[in-house]
């Protein structure tokens, strides 16, 4: 059994080009846990939950080598719920990634299947909390009236990933959806590009995506553009990410959210670190805004296992009811109240 590589530590676990690391196939996974207190008015609980820094999962990641550099690679993600032990993801045995292909260091990978998008990559290695319920990026950014949420997985698709030059590396995807015969043919169709650069200290990205005719309605298309870079001084890392979601229905007004967060983690000693973020995501057009800030502090006790600590407020203005942690805000004419929780949790990678 072997441990996961960097990719996994910035919630990326499985891209094209990772998979082509070595041949053989290896099984891998994380089992995170935490306990969490949280409370919105006068609604509260103490509960068990899973995923404090990265959803639970296991998979199984493969590379044959073909020859002339050339290699068929494959990877197989399941989420799961460790606090009920069921599968996430709509109960789908390979919810998070089911795709197999061929990758080259010359030419780069061709793969097909159910692949993460290019969003989806670039968002969470631009967020000093990934994709956790206590970051903004979790709870606040893809949980706009426009966004609902992050598109961060494509049915049905094809995905280009080019090799790596001068420091850039590009992606295309482009998924055939519910893949109809009958009107509209373009039903959850996603056309998406991104683009990202690193050299020495610095990163960016940047993603665009297309989603057409959502849940087999012509024409209730969603649009998705980020952007978001990170820095590493060597005595913290800084984390800047911004997304701009639109959503058009037929006979509706279009609906436009945008948002941004900023972040930083601090070296605490040898083993620990301490995170910081703040962000905020607003309807544009409304008094509707939601502001979010968390304070976090990882320890690892070694390689694979680390112990953290989170808290976390959104605060909601005008109508916005931007929940936290999955728990219910109280609403009411004048808005929605404004959640808050801390939790304790642990992570081990596999």
């Amino acid at each position: 059994m072997k441990k996961l590589g960097a990719f996994l530590l910035a919630g990326a676990a499985a891209a094209p080009g990772l998979a082509s690391a070595q041949s053989g196939v290896t099984l891998y996974g994380v089992a995170d846990q935490y306990m969490e207190y949280v409370k919105s008015g006068n609604k509260h609980a103490t509960r068990v939950e899973d995923g404090g820094l990265y959803q639970s999962r296991w998979g199984l990641r493969g590379k044959e080598d073909l020859g002339s550099g050339l290699s068929a690679v494959f990877t197989l993600e399941t989420g799961l719920a460790l606090d009920t032990g069921t599968v996430q993801q709509g109960g789908r045995l390979f919810g998070r990634q089911a795709w197999v292909g061929l990758s080259s260091a010359q030419w780069g990978a061709m793969t097909f299947g159910r692949q993460n998008t290019p969003i989806y990559y670039i968002e969470g290695q631009a967020s000093a909390f990934g994709f956790s319920p206590y970051g903004p990026l979790g709870r606040l950014q893809n949980s706009g009236p426009a966004g609902s949420s992050l598109t961060a997985r494509a049915d049905n698709s094809i995905r280009y990933e080019s090799p790596e030059l001068a420091g850039f590396q590009g992606s295309l995807l482009f998924s055939l959806g519910a893949e109809r015969t009958s009107p509209p043919r373009d039903a959850d169709w996603l056309k998406a590009v991104g683009l990202t650069y690193g050299r020495g200290p610095l990163w960016l990205g940047l993603a665009y995506e297309r989603t057409y005719s959502i849940g087999g309605v012509a024409d209730a298309d969603r649009d998705e553009r980020a952007i978001g870079g990170t820095y590493e001084f060597p005595w913290l890392k800084v984390f800047v990410n911004g997304r701009q979601a639109t959503r058009w229905n037929p006979g509706q007004a279009t609906i436009k959210d945008r948002g941004y967060h900023v972040g930083v983690s601090v070296p605490v000693g040898p083993s620990g670190q301490v995170l910081l973020a703040y962000g905020m995501q607003r309807t544009v057009g409304t008094s509707n805004r939601g502001d979010q800030a968390s304070l976090g502090y990882q320890h690892n006790l070694s390689k694979r296992t680390t112990l953290y600590a989170n808290a976390s407020k959104i605060w909601n203005k005008g109508q916005a009811n931007y929940t936290f942690s999955n728990f219910p805000n109280e609403v009411s004419p004048s808005g929605a109240s404004n959640p808050q929780g801390v939790m304790l949790g642990m992570r081990q990678l596999f």
